[in-house]
C-alpha cells in the first residue's frame, strides 16, 4: 500500500512564550528542534494521516486550517487527518487563557501551514510499502501522578511534602507501546508511528530552551538505528495523570533533566525497535476515518465560589496540597464564570482512524489514563491506540471519582482533588465529561467497518 512520511519544522524562535507553567516564561534558544511529523497511509481521498506535533497542546482552529489546506492539495478529507500534541512543556506559544499563557497568532498560523506541509509532502513521498502493527510494553518509566493519603484526601505529586502519609495511587497506568511500522519488500524499515503514555515534562529544554522533551531521544534513537530518513511520528496516550516522576520513591531523586529524558525516550524507543523487528508485515490494510463533535458541560462556578474568588484576588496564601496560591485560583474562577456565559457548552471533537483491525482514537483533552484504558477495553478494534490532546484542547479531563464535591478551601476540611480537577481554564469540563467522551469514542469507533 502507499505509505509516506515527512516532517516540517515548528521550532519556536528566541523570545517566544514558553507555555506549561503558571507564570511567564520565554524561550532562550534551542536545545533540540520541534517538529510536525506526519505519516500518510493510503492514496488520495481514501488516505488517512496521523500527525505528531511537538507542542504542549493544539488549538482546534489550527487543525481546521491545516485540514483545509490538505484537502485542497490532496483530496484527503479533514476527518481523515488526526493531529496529536506530544505535550512537551518546552514547545511554542500555542495556548491562551491557561493561567498566564498567551498564544502567538503568527506562530499558530505557521504551525497550521507546517502541519499541512508535512502531510502533503508525506503524501507526495508515499511509496509502495508493507505495513505491520504491534504492541509492546515499557514499564518503569511512567508513573502515577495522583495519590490517596492516609486521611482519605487525594493529592497530585504528594511525595515532596507528605511522603509518609501516602497510601495508594489513584488511577491506572498504561505501559503499552503501540507501533505501526512500514517496510519495503526487502525488509528495510522505512518508518513508524509510536503511541506511548507519559507527560512531556522531563525538562530536556535546559535553561529555558526549546525542546521536544523525551520524544527527542525516542526519535533520535530510532533514526540512529534505522537511518536519518527513517520516519518517526509520535502521538501521546492518555497521560493526564501519568508522569515520569515516581512518587512512590522517597524524595531525593532527580526526576527532570537530560538523564530522565534519555531514560524515558530511549526505553520507549528500545521497545518500539523490538516490536518493529518482530512484527509481521502485510502488503496492504484498509484504512478509514470518521469524526464527531460533541458538547460538554463546563465546570460550574457557583455564586459562593465567585464571592470567594473576588475576596482572594490579592491573596498569596497557599492551601496545603493545592499547589498554587489563592490569587491564581481566584483569577481563574472569575475568568471561568465569564467564559461559561460565552460558551455554555464546550465543543469537543472525537475521531477514529482505522487501519485494518487496529484503530487510532482521539480525545482533545489531557485525559486520565483509566479513561483511555476503558476505551481500549471496549473498542472492537484491537489494538486501539488512544491519542490525547488531539484536534483541540479542552484541558484536563478526569474520571468522576477524581473530582471533589467542594472546591472552596474551608478551615474544617482538608484540601483534596489535585490541581488537575480544580476548575480553571486548564480544567474547563464538568465531572462526568471524561466518561461522556469515552462513550462517544467507543460508539464512533465501533460503528466503523
Amino acid at each position: 500500500m502507499k505509505i509516506g512520511f515527512s516532517a516540517a519544522n515548528i521550532t519556536p524562535s528566541y523570545g517566544m512564550e514558553r507555555p506549561g507553567g503558571t507564570g511567564k516564561a520565554y524561550h532562550q534558544g534551542v536545545h533540540d528542534e520541534c517538529w510536525a511529523s506526519a505519516c500518510v497511509l493510503g492514496e488520495g481521498a481514501g488516505a488517512i494521516a496521523v500527525v505528531g506535533l511537538d507542542t504542549l497542546s493544539v488549538k482546534r482552529s489550527v487543525v481546521l486550517a491545516a485540514r483545509e489546506i490538505i484537502t485542497e492539495a490532496t483530496g484527503m478529507p479533514g476527518e481523515h487527518v488526526m493531529v496529536g500534541a506530544s505535550h512537551t512543556h518546552s514547545g511554542g506559544p500555542v495556548v491562551e487563557g491557561g493561567f498566564a499563557a498567551e498564544s502567538n497568532d503568527g506562530y499558530l498560523k505557521h504551525v497550521s501551514q507546517q502541519i499541512a506541509t508535512a502531510v502533503i509532502d508525506a503524501s507526495r513521498r508515499a511509496e509502495d510499502l508493507q505495513i505491520g502493527i504491534g504492541v509492546g510494553e515499557a514499564p518503569g518509566v511512567a508513573h502515577y501522578r495522583r495519590w490517596y493519603l492516609t486521611d482519605g484526601t487525594m493529592w497530585s505529586h504528594p511525595a515532596s511534602s507528605r511522603f509518609a502519609d501516602m497510601d495508594r495511587p489513584h488511577g491506572e497506568l498504561d505501559p503499552s507501546v503501540g507501533v505501526v511500522g512500514a517496510s519495503d519488500a526487502e525488509g528495510n524499515l522505512k518508518g513508524c508511528i509510536v503511541n506511548f503514555t507519559c507527560h512531556g515534562t522531563t525538562g530536556l529544554g535546559i535553561g529555558g530552551t526549546a525542546s521536544s522533551d523525551w520524544i527527542h531521544f525516542l526519535r533520535k534513537t530510532l533514526k540512529d538505528a534505522f537511518g536519518p530518513e527513517f520516519g518517526v511520528v509520535f502521538v501521546n496516550g492518555a497521560c493526564g495523570d501519568i508522569t515520569q516522576v515516581d512518587n512512590s520513591i522517597e524524595p531525593g531523586t532527580a526526576w527532570s533533566g537530560p538523564l530522565m529524558a534519555r531514560r524515558v525516550g530511549m526505553t520507549v524507543a528500545g521497545e518500539a525497535m523490538k516490536v518493529l523487528v518482530q512484527m509481521p508485515f502485510v502488503d496492504s490494510l484498509p484504512v478509514a476515518g470518521r469524526n464527531q463533535v460533541i458538547g460538554l458541560k463546563p465546570h460550574e462556578i457557583t455564586p459562593e465560589m465567585l464571592e470567594w474568588a473576588k475576596a482572594h484576588l490579592e491573596s498569596d496564601a497557599l492551601v496545603e496540597g493545592r499547589w498554587f496560591p489563592d490569587k491564581l485560583w481566584a483569577r481563574e474562577w472569575i475568568e471561568m464564570e465569564k467564559l461559561n456565559k460565552i460558551e455554555p457548552e464546550i465543543q469537543a471533537e472525537v475521531q477514529a482512524l482505522t487501519v485494518g483491525e487496529a484503530a487510532f482514537v482521539s480525545t482533545p483533552a489531557e485525559y486520565f489514563c483509566a479513561l483511555g484504558n476503558d476505551i481500549k477495553r471496549r473498542s472492537r478494534f484491537q489494538p486501539t491506540f488512544v491519542v490525547e490532546l488531539a484536534n483541540g484542547c479542552v484541558g484536563y479531563v478526569g474520571t468522576k471519582d477524581a473530582y471533589p464535591t467542594d472546591f472552596i478551601p474551608r478551615e474544617d476540611t482538608p484540601y483534596t482533588g489535585g490541581y488537575e480537577t480544580t476548575p480553571a481554564r486548564s480544567s474547563k469540563c464538568a465531572p462526568g465529561s471524561g466518561e461522556q467522551i469515552a462513550n462517544a469514542i467507543v460508539e464512533l469507533v465501533n460503528s466503523m467497518e
